[in-house]
């Protein structure tokens, strides 16, 4: 015979009809049911009609189940449900007596009556639900099972007995264990005096039980019926499986061995859910596992189904915890199943939310299961996915890192949040996401549109920018109209800029579509725009000053397209490249053999005059900068008519300004302004083409000078002004010009505001004022090394410097270029030279008076040296200083040269007969810091000296004495060449000048003879040229010019000059 149970029907079962027929069961669905020998029948209340009719067929080796419902599975869940049902009624047990007349005792719902009892007491235990408190009656069975208020009587007289009686005193087993409980009670009970109930705190059931278990007899308070404790633990064991649709199933049972018998949840009273002691029908027993150490939702049924994704966080997170608390049973289905970790795909569904906004949902796909955004994903963090068809079903951890990245990367793209799980995204951002963001969103995003949304897409006709640009009537200025187009519709750029300052990227034009505003190019423009202080005057009109026209090349750059008139295309091509200036011809009044490079400067020169700018002409010292400014003083004159044009350069080249007129535009009438008679001949300018004055002079002379106008005013070694705080500065911008140039080989110095002052002079405002100038320019490029500052700055300024160094035009240049720098005497040096000559000159003439020209020669030379010394540096005849500290001009005019021909990077070899001449210089190089090389007659090692020099090229200047380094040096690392005073012997100043200019040199070499005007140096220098010929025609090539000195010739040199 079988042991028809619960634990029977639930093994017959599968878990799902388990579960629903036991809910059934509990529901008591059962509408009806009758035996009929071996057959029970029933019905049971189905879901979709009436009622299902189930048959058990009982026999002795099982029970069979048979049901009207469409289910092919014998126990489902109405039979199980009938199967139940039965089972409490003991159908099956009916039929088995009726068989073999079998009698079965039901002890566990009415155990059998205590007889011949060996206790005096009854215990009662109340097993109404308390949730603080477990109750215990105490009956005396000697009267009439009358209820015992205070024990502690008892007890008391209990331990009277035993003192008294001593060992004779004696208690059988079961009073023992009465008395053991009733003690316990007396000291755990909340009132242990006078009450009918003993209250023990719902805590302490676990210690009570025990007690309750060993006395003889305890009964059930609502059933009165005698209750059978148990010492075996009932064991809890929770069963896992997963259904096809993806829940995981929990079942929870308590399972006992004997007899083998398994009880849902439910089944069982429960005293606490911390105790673990729990009753069925008339049974108590222990359990394994408090119902408290588990969570709460698996404790309130025995069937407990957890849905999706919160199935994978109990299977992977409290499952294995669970594992700890009690038997877990897992179903193979599941327990072959692996975690899986995979990245999500984005998908994302976009709609149309009204007339210019996008709708859109996030979600995440993991394989075949998706899942909506949602901060809900924390507590959920797993994806359930299901394959029917194949039978599969797994779970996927959620990557939430991943799926928060996607969900900011929609806030980046301008998505904002709505009430609902939505975004919105509006206006232009909408066209941009759905124009940029959305094509290139890669391959971890899929997007769903739900309705057409090409509305949003911007057009592929592009926005481009226009420029059309002539002069004004006046050449100093000139227009842009500045106009848009989307191919061959044109949109004024006032209504783009209008665009631009709402806020918006996009505007739409008709037929076309969303336009995109290419909103740094527009930037760009109006940063250009004001960066040269354009002037509005009208629709997109916009008149600049021509000297600003480096705005056409910034358009250009940024994709501007640019329609020029004829006229301004010709002035573009030429101010954006050099090598495209018109050549123009020569002036017939200028008298020299011109170099390419200098022809080039004239058109360079040229071209600013005719469309009215100025520029600097900043070629390396020796290239003829004042040869190409005296060009264009002709050539305008030729072309316009006479002007006077006002030079002004340092005292110390005045006198090479005069020379050079001479030399190569003898046409042109020059005044000296430098005199002390200048103040009458300021009425007579007008009637000069060049005036030259100096920047000491000008200082004092510019109230007169300022109301003058003048053709061109042309500053050379314009340096003189890079301090825009000094007076020189500031009074050469009081003069009046139509044309204005400057002369520089070293522009900059020091400071680009040096820069600044000599754009001041030429063109004021091209570079704003110095504070607007230093925030744009000078403090990005020199305190922050911004190149891209220095690079837009040099762009702005290259069409008004033109420089040229020497190696930049070597191949027009020959070898060797030689010059004459004419120097002025400082006033003292003057006097004191011309007291000098009146003695010497009379000391001369009484020594050839006596001794005759001949036998006196050696004392004439002897006699013109000093004169010379005088020229040098009057330190050189005045050794003592007697006559005071005088200052040389030569000697400041040399350190001018100095300092500008080192400031190119050049290196030179100077060359002095006096010794003592070298030793000023040296000292003055040692104040300064110059580095330097010396080599007199005195020098030991002289090959070291050399080698030095050329050796090291940050030692720029190699002092020589004439004598001693004349000959037999290479000095190739030098490539100029400074003869610091005259010799009578050509010969003597070529071999020196041999030293630098020899096989080896690799740049041509430059050299400058120093000669003080209106002095014994000028006439020997114009005696040597007066001889030269007659010289170089005799067979010696010994030209000293001293040998074929004569006495007129002495005559003519000490006649006073100056």
């Amino acid at each position: 015979m079988i042991n028809f149970n619960f634990k029977y029907i639930k093994d017959l079962a599968a878990p799902g009809s388990w579960r629903r027929g036991y809910d059934y069961y509990k529901k008591k669905m059962v509408l009806g049911s009758s035996r009929e020998n071996d057959i029970f029948t029933a019905k049971v209340k189905g879901s979709f009609q009436d009622s299902y009719e189930i048959k058990l067929h009982f026999s002795e080796e099982k029970v069979t189940a048979e049901c009207s419902c469409p289910l092919e599975e014998e126990w489902c869940k109405h039979a199980v449900c009938v199967g139940l049902y039965s089972m409490k009624k003991h159908f099956y047990e009916q039929y088995i007596t009726e068989k073999t007349g079998q009698e079965f005792v039901f002890d566990d719902e009415n155990p059998p009556a205590i007889t011949n009892s060996l206790g005096n007491y009854k215990f009662v235990l109340n097993t109404k639900p308390n949730p603080k408190f477990v109750g215990v009656q105490v009956l005396d069975r000697n009267n009439e099972n009358k209820v015992i208020q205070n024990i502690e009587p008892i007890l008391r007289a209990v331990l009277a007995m035993q003192k008294e009686a001593g060992a004779a005193f004696e208690l059988n087993d079961t009073q023992k264990r009465e008395l053991a409980l009733m003690q316990y009670l007396y000291q755990n009970a909340n009132i242990n005096k006078n009450v009918a109930w003993f209250n023990i705190p719902i805590s302490k059931i676990d210690t009570l039980m025990p007690y309750l278990a060993q006395v003889e007899e305890v009964a059930d308070s609502e059933t009165q019926k005698r209750l059978i404790f148990s010492t075996e633990p009932w064991k809890l064991v929770l069963k896992v499986n997963v259904s096809i649709v993806g829940n995981v199933l929990l079942a929870l049972h308590w399972k006992k061995t004997d007899p083998e018998e398994e009880l849902p949840l439910e089944e069982i009273f429960y005293f606490s859910k911390s105790a673990k002691w729990g009753k069925y029908k008339s049974l108590v027993f222990p359990l394994d596992t408090a119902l408290s150490r588990l969570p709460h939702n698996l404790t309130k049924s025995t069937f407990t189904d957890i849905r999706d994704a919160d199935g994978g966080q109990f299977v992977y997170e409290e499952l294995p915890n669970l594992k700890k608390l009690m038997t877990v049973e897992v179903y193979d289905t599941l327990d072959n199943l692996d975690l899986l970790h995979k990245p999500p795909i984005n998908v994302l569904t976009v709609e149309k939310a009204d007339e210019n906004s996008i709708k859109a949902s996030l979600e995440f796909q993991y394989d075949e299961t998706v899942v909506p955004y949602g901060k809900l994903a924390e507590k959920t963090p797993y994806v359930t996915v299901k394959r029917p068809k194949e039978n599969i079903i797994y779970w996927v951890k959620r990557n939430l890192e991943l799926e928060e990245q996607a969900y900011k990367q929609l806030l980046q793209s301008r998505f904002a949040p709505m009430q609902t799980n939505n975004l919105i995204i509006e206006g232009d951002n909408a066209i941009d996401f759905f124009s940029y963001l959305l094509p290139n969103a890669g391959e971890n995003w899929k997007v769903i549109e739900k309705e057409d949304l090409s509305e949003f897409k911007f057009s592929d006709s592009p926005l481009k920018f226009n420029a059309s640009i002539d002069f004004c009537s006046n050449a100093d200025s000139f227009e842009i109209e500045l106009y848009c187009t989307v191919g061959r519709k044109r949109i004024e750029y006032d209504e783009i800029h209008q665009y631009f300052q709402q806020g918006r990227k996009y505007f739409y034009l008709e037929k076309k579509g969303n336009i995109e505003i290419p909103v740094s190019k527009l930037q760009t423009i109006n940063k250009s725009l004001s960066t040269v202080d354009a002037v509005k005057t009208g629709e997109g009109k916009y008149e600049i000053k021509t000297f600003r026209a480096g705005i056409v090349a910034e358009l250009t750059e940024h994709e501007v397209v640019t329609k020029m008139s004829k006229k301004f295309t010709t002035f573009w091509d030429k101010i954006s490249s050099f090598n495209s200036m018109e050549e123009i011809p020569l002036p017939k009044g200028i008298k020299a053999d011109f170099r390419d490079y200098q022809k080039k400067g004239f058109n360079w020169l040229w071209f600013l005059y005719s469309y009215g700018l100025n520029g600097i002409l900043a070629d390396d010292m020796g290239l003829g900068k004042t040869l190409q400014a005296l060009t264009l003083i002709q050539k305008a004159k030729e072309t316009d008519g006479k002007m006077a044009s006002l030079v002004i350069c340092p005292t110390s080249v005045v006198f090479n300004w005069e020379a050079e007129i001479k030399k190569f535009a003898s046409g042109l009438k020059c005044l000296n302004l430098t005199g002390a008679t200048r103040k009458g001949f300021f009425k007579k300018i007008n009637d000069y083409d060049i005036v030259i004055t100096s920047y000491a002079l000008l200082r004092r002379d510019i109230e007169d000078l300022k109301h003058i106008e003048f053709r061109s005013i042309i500053l050379d070694e314009s340096q003189n002004i890079k301090n825009q705080e000094s007076l020189t500065a500031q009074s050469s911008k009081q003069l009046k010009a139509s044309h204005r140039l400057a002369l520089s080989g070293t522009p900059i110095e020091n400071r680009l505001s040096e820069l600044w002052s000599a754009f001041d002079f030429l063109m004021p405002g091209f570079l704003y004022d110095i504070n607007e100038f230093n925030y744009r320019y000078g403090v990005p490029i020199q305190e922050k090394g911004d190149r891209d500052i220095e690079k837009r700055l040099k762009k702005q300024i290259y069409p008004f410097i033109l420089r040229r160094m020497k190696r930049d035009i070597a191949k027009d240049l020959p070898d060797k270029i030689e010059n004459i720098a004419y120097c002025k005497m400082t006033p003292d040096q003057k006097d004191f030279y011309l007291d000098v000559l009146d003695s010497t000159r009379q000391e001369i003439f009484d020594k050839v008076n006596a001794d005759g020209f001949e036998k006196s020669k050696m004392s004439v030379f002897s006699a013109l040296l000093r004169l010379r010394q005088v020229c040098c540096h009057p330190r050189l005849y005045d050794k003592e200083g007697k006559m005071g500290n005088i200052e040389s001009g030569k000697f400041e005019h040399l350190k001018e040269m100095l300092e500008e021909i080192i400031s190119e990077g050049h290196r030179v070899l100077l060359f002095s007969q006096f010794v003592q001449m070298l030793d000023i210089v040296k000292d003055w190089f040692d104040k300064t810091g110059i580095k330097y090389e010396y080599l007199t007659g005195s020098t030991k090692d002289r090959q070291t000296v050399v080698n030095n020099f050329n050796n090291n090229p940050t030692i720029p200047v190699f002092l020589i004495s004439l004598k001693a380094g004349g000959t037999g040096l290479n000095l190739t690392g030098a490539d100029y060449v400074i003869h610091y005073d005259p010799w009578w012997n050509p010969a003597v100043e070529d071999q020196a000048t041999d030293r630098a200019h020899r096989i080896g040199q690799t740049k041509n070499v430059f050299v400058y003879r120093l000669i003080t005007k209106g002095s014994v140096e000028e006439k020997i220098m114009k005696l040597k040229e007066r001889k030269r010929d007659l010289l170089d025609s005799v067979i010696s090539t010994d030209r000293n010019v001293g040998k074929t000195i004569t006495f007129d010739d002495i005559k003519d040199i000490l006649t006073p000059d100056l």
